[in-house]
């Protein structure tokens, strides 16, 4: 019985092609998952603009930072097998692991890269990664570029040395893919096993993830393939090619050294394979056991007292008592989604080909028309998370004011109906966002539309520094 209905397909229907025409998105991919069985597929759009070429349920997508609980999934096996302990300092395990901070490096440990919660947050190697690797996709030319740069994930952390902490470790949630890719070297050093044949054998293979890959140019080079697309032309990303309106953009040749953070590849249909074992709680083909794959999707590091937090590899949101496990993923012309209701084992998977599109409010819509409301039936509805009421007051708010310098831009923070606001610049094309928050804990905030935690750091003075948003330290200035 196809739980799915066509009144429900058509709101679906309309709901991605209003979003596409809104966010000027080429193409969009989707696979629903209810009562884990995959219920519905489709494509829209174009995966190559240009030669008028259809998205499809089997086009292949770089899935950018889903790759994060395959990841937490490779690591909670290990433990599984006694040869990794969450909480043992990982440089007992890798000598040459260190970073600025020796007390920290003799402690940091993998429980606190995949809750990220080390301290680190974003130390500007993956953007060194990126940026500043000499491509050869990219046909402008590249005078500033270099080549080799961490070319092993061995040798990314064992440039990790000039790390600097952004607040203590333990103390924060602050995103950190270097701390994820730390984690991919320690699982192959473990295993004994290639962390790229680590995850083909124990995780696709299993689920038979037949159209899944651990480098890009396997999605390069696939015939059913997505283009990755921006309006904007001034990304270094840029390949110096159009497609009709859109600036083709090109990420890393070689993305291996940050594969555990964000490097698989994959199509919404083999996504939804994994869902559906994911939430397959009791007799999973992942290889875990329950307490294992609860450890995953449980809250490992808390919101403040908001309720909501991150696990490994997963936020966690809660609607009332029901408990929604999710996780995006941003690369430069790569916008992805995946939300998952375990109880119901129901599942959402979207991709599109255009960076810094809210793949996941439409996911949200999206799981809204399957089974009703989940948070809110509008998106310009606030969220429903425990607010610490205590800290609310304008007299308190008045200690977060002041402008913040970014790497994007300056960001100014200031109170407007009675709630503290941040106007920033956006992360990849430093597109104006404004964000409005709520308190959950001494000098921790969520914002109120999207659930994403933002904690203000204070000196040995105890005076505001700075603030941790998305992984980025933002300094007052």
């Amino acid at each position: 019985m196809n739980l799915l209905n066509d009144m429900k397909i058509n709101l679906i229907e309309n709901e991605i092609k209003n979003f596409m025409e809104i966010n000027d998105v080429p193409g969009i991919s989707i696979s629903l998952v209810m009562d884990g069985e995959i219920v519905y597929q489709n494509g829209f759009g174009y995966r190559d603009v240009l030669n008028k070429k259809p998205v499809t349920p089997q086009t292949i997508w770089p899935i950018a930072s889903i790759t994060k609980s395959f990841t937490a999934i490779a690591a909670m096996q290990l433990v599984e097998q006694n040869k990794l302990d969450l909480n043992r300092p990982v440089k007992q395990y890798l000598p040459y692991f260190s970073i600025s901070n020796k007390k920290a490096s003799e402690m940091l440990n993998t429980d606190l890269f995949l809750k990220h919660a080390s301290g680190l947050g974003r130390t500007g190697h993956q953007d060194k990664y990126r940026e500043k690797n000499y491509n050869p996709l990219i046909i402008n030319l590249q005078p500033n570029r270099k080549k080799d740069i961490y070319p092993t994930r061995k040798a990314l952390v064992e440039n990790l040395f000039d790390a600097k902490l952004q607040s203590n470790p333990g103390e924060y949630f602050c995103y950190c893919n270097e701390g994820y890719a730390t984690v991919g070297h320690l699982i192959e050093v473990l295993s004994e096993i290639k962390l790229e044949d680590y995850f083909d054998k124990n995780i696709f293979a299993n689920l038979e993830m037949k159209k899944t890959f651990t480098n890009f140019d396997s999605w390069r080079n696939a015939s059913d393939r997505t283009f990755i697309y921006s309006n904007l032309k001034n990304s270094p990303f840029y390949t110096g090619i159009d497609h009709d309106k859109y600036a083709v953009l090109e990420l890393s040749k070689d993305y291996q050294t940050f594969l555990s953070a964000g490097g698989i590849a994959t199509t919404t249909n083999d996504l939804s394979l994994y869902q559906i074992q994911s939430m397959n709680i009791s007799n999973s083909k992942l290889n875990l056991n329950s307490d294992s794959l609860n450890k995953i999707q449980n809250i490992n590091m808390p919101f403040g007292k908001s309720g909501w937090g991150y696990g490994y590899g997963y936020w966690i949101s809660y609607a009332n008592k029901l408990k929604i496990i999710k996780h995006g993923g941003g690369l430069p012309g790569v916008s992805t989604y995946s939300m998952m209701i375990p109880s119901e084992k129901t599942a959402v998977a979207i991709f599109a080909n255009k960076n810094e599109v809210n793949t996941g409010s439409l996911a949200e819509i999206v799981l809204n028309h399957m089974r009703g409301k989940v948070f809110r039936n509008k998106l310009n509805e606030p969220l429903s998370f425990k607010i610490d009421t205590s800290l609310t007051s304008k007299n308190k708010l008045n200690d977060y004011l002041g402008n913040f310098e970014f790497r994007q831009g300056i960001s100014k923070t200031y109170i407007e109906n009675g709630k503290l606001c941040i106007n920033a610049p956006s992360r990849l094309e430093a597109t104006p966002e404004k964000l409005i928050l709520e308190p959950v804990s001494k000098d921790s905030f969520m914002n109120l539309y999207d659930g994403n935690s933002i904690s203000f750091v204070r000196n040995n003075k105890n005076e505001i520094s700075h603030f941790l948003n998305g992984g980025y330290q933002y300094t007052k200035v």
